[in-house]
C-alpha cells in the first residue's frame, strides 16, 4: 500500500494575526499557494489554514486534476493510504493535520448523475483539483496559536524566520479595469425566470437557481482583490487559490459540508434582503425576511432537501435541524440560514458523504437533479468553478467544503507583465451571481437580487480601480 508521509509540527502565539498575515508571510509569492481563512471573532470563525506548494517525490509534485468520473474514486484511494503516526503534543480536535486541499468544480455532478451536456466551458480551470502540501500552517484564533507543519523538520525554522522576516505592505490601488458586463442581460435572464416558472408552474419542479455571470477586463493583483473583498465582506468560509489557471477569489459565506469525527454538517443559506442604510431600517428588513412566507416556505423545502441528503449516508434518526431560519448579517445582504447535523454510519467514508450531498441544493433548487437538467438547458454556460465546492481533506477522514458562492475568478491575458517581479498582470475577471426562482417570483426582482449579490465583489473592483464599473 502507498504511504503519507508525515508532516512535522512546531507551535508559537499567533499574537492576533490574522489568515491574510500569515499567508503573506509565508506563501503569497509561491506559484501554488492557498488560503482558508475564517474571522474571528465569528461562531464558524476558529480556523484558518494557509499552505505554500505541492510536496514533490522522485520529481513529480504530489498534485492531481483527476478527470471526470474519476474525481470521487480518486478521493477516496487517497484515504486509503497509508498513514503517517499522528503527531506528538498536537490536539485532536485540529481540523487539518495533514492530506488534501483543493476544489470540485460544479461539473462534478456529471460524475454523480445522469445529465445532459449542452453547454460550453470557456473558462480554464479543471473541474478538480488536490495537492498534497510541503508546508501549512493552521491558526487557532480562539487559543491564539499558531501550529506550523512541514515536510522536512528543517523547513520550521526557514517558516519561523518569514514570520520575523515579514514587512506587511499596503494594499495600494492598482487595478485599471475596463469592459465590465453581465454576461446574461436583464431581458435575458427575465426570460430564464418565466421559463423556470413554467417548468414550477406544470409541477415539473418546486424552485429553481437561476445564475447570470459577469466579466470585468482589468490590470490586477488578485491578492489585493481578495484583501479588499474580505474587507469589506468578511466570511467564515473565505478562500484564496494561487494556481496554473489562474487565481480563485471567495468570500463564501455557506457550508457544503463539514465531517468531523463521525458528525456530518451541511449548513444551508436560502433567503436574501439588501442592508438597511439604518439600524432600524436593518432590523425591519431582517424581521420580514424571517415572516416572509414565501422565504421560510422556501428555505424550510431546502432544509428538507438537506436532511435527506445527508440521511442517505448518515445513521437513521441521527439527522436533526439543530438550528433553524437563523439570521447572518453580512456587508450587502441579510441570509436566513439553518444548519443540519447526523451521524455518518460507519460503513461511510467522507468521500461517500461528498456524493450524497453535491452540489449544494441552495444552488441547484428542488428536485435537485431535475433542477439541474433544466439549468444546463437555460443557462448559456457550464458554471466551470462557481457553485461548486473548496476545501479540505484532511487524511483522518475529515473534511470542510464551502460553496463557492461571492466568488471571482481571475484568468491572466497572455503575454503577461513585462515586469517580471510584478503581481500586476491583465486578467480577465469572472464572477457569478443567482437567485432562487419559486411559484410567485417576480422576474425583476429576481434579476435585482442578483445584481445585490454582486455588490460587495463589485465594490471590491471598483476600490482598486480608477474606473466607474457600473
Amino acid at each position: 500500500m502507498d504511504e503519507l508521509k508525515p508532516w512535522y509540527w512546531r507551535s508559537q502565539p499567533l499574537l492576533e494575526r490574522s489568515g491574510t498575515d500569515i499567508f503573506a508571510a509565508l506563501f503569497g509569492g509561491q506559484g501554488i499557494a492557498t488560503l482558508l481563512e475564517s474571522p474571528y471573532p465569528h461562531p464558524l470563525g476558529q480556523y484558518s489554514i494557509c499552505a505554500g506548494g505541492p510536496r514533490s517525490e522522485a520529481g513529480d509534485l504530489r498534485l492531481w486534476t483527476p478527470e471526470l468520473g474519476r474525481i470521487l474514486p480518486f478521493l477516496e484511494h487517497q484515504l486509503q493510504l497509508k498513514k503517517p503516526l499522528a503527531p506528538d503534543g498536537i490536539p485532536d480536535d485540529l481540523p487539518f493535520q495533514g492530506g488534501w486541499l483543493g476544489w470540485l468544480g460544479y461539473d462534478l455532478a456529471w460524475e454523480i448523475e445522469r445529465l445532459p451536456h449542452l453547454k460550453p466551458d470557456p473558462l480554464p480551470f479543471p473541474v478538480a483539483f488536490w495537492y498534497e502540501p510541503e508546508n501549512f500552517a493552521i491558526l487557532d484564533h480562539q487559543q491564539q496559536i499558531l501550529w506550523l507543519a512541514a515536510s522536512d523538520p528543517h523547513h520550521l525554522d526557514h517558516l519561523e524566520h518569514q514570520l520575523v522576516s515579514y514587512t506587511p505592505h499596503p494594499i495600494i490601488p492598482s487595478f485599471k479595469a475596463i469592459d465590465f458586463q453581465f454576461l446574461t442581460n436583464q431581458v435575458e435572464y427575465e426570460a430564464m425566470v418565466r421559463q423556470a416558472l413554467a417548468h414550477i408552474q406544470a409541477g415539473d419542479i418546486f424552485q429553481a437557481n437561476l445564475s447570470t455571470r459577469f466579466s470585468v477586463k482589468a490590470d490586477a493583483d488578485p491578492w489585493q482583490l481578495y484583501q479588499q473583498l474580505q474587507t469589506i465582506n468578511p466570511s467564515p468560509f473565505a478562500s484564496y487559490w494561487q494556481t496554473p489557471w489562474g487565481s480563485v477569489v471567495s468570500c463564501s459565506p455557506e457550508r457544503l459540508v463539514r465531517l468531523k469525527g463521525t458528525q456530518a454538517e451541511t449548513r444551508p443559506i436560502a433567503g436574501t434582503r439588501a442592508r438597511g442604510i439604518t439600524l432600524e431600517e436593518d432590523q425591519q428588513l431582517a424581521h420580514a425576511l424571517k415572516e416572509n412566507l414565501k422565504e421560510r416556505a422556501e428555505h424550510t423545502m431546502l432544509v428538507d432537501l438537506e436532511r435527506n441528503d445527508l440521511g442517505r449516508v448518515c445513521n437513521w434518526g441521527s439527522v436533526a435541524v439543530n438550528e433553524f431560519l437563523a439570521l447572518e448579517y453580512y456587508s450587502h445582504v441579510i441570509h436566513l440560514v439553518s444548519n443540519i447535523v447526523g451521524t455518518l454510519r460507519p460503513n461511510r467514508s467522507a468521500v461517500e458523504l461528498i456524493r450524497s450531498v453535491f452540489p449544494g441544493g441552495t444552488i441547484t433548487g428542488c428536485p435537485k437533479v431535475r433542477c439541474m437538467e433544466i439549468i444546463e438547458t437555460l443557462e448559456p454556460y457550464r458554471r466551470s468553478l462557481f457553485y461548486g465546492s473548496c476545501g479540505y481533506l484532511d487524511y483522518r477522514g475529515q473534511l470542510d467544503l464551502n460553496i463557492l458562492i461571492r466568488t471571482l475568478l481571475i484568468t491572466p491575458i497572455h503575454p503577461p507583465s513585462s515586469d517580471p517581479k510584478s503581481s500586476i498582470q491583465s486578467s480577465m475577471i469572472w464572477g457569478q451571481v443567482g437567485a432562487g426562482i419559486v411559484a410567485d417570483s417576480d422576474p425583476e426582482q429576481e434579476w435585482f437580487e442578483s445584481l445585490q449579490k454582486a455588490k460587495a465583489q463589485v465594490e471590491a473592483i471598483q476600490a482598486v480601480s480608477s474606473v466607474n464599473l457600473v
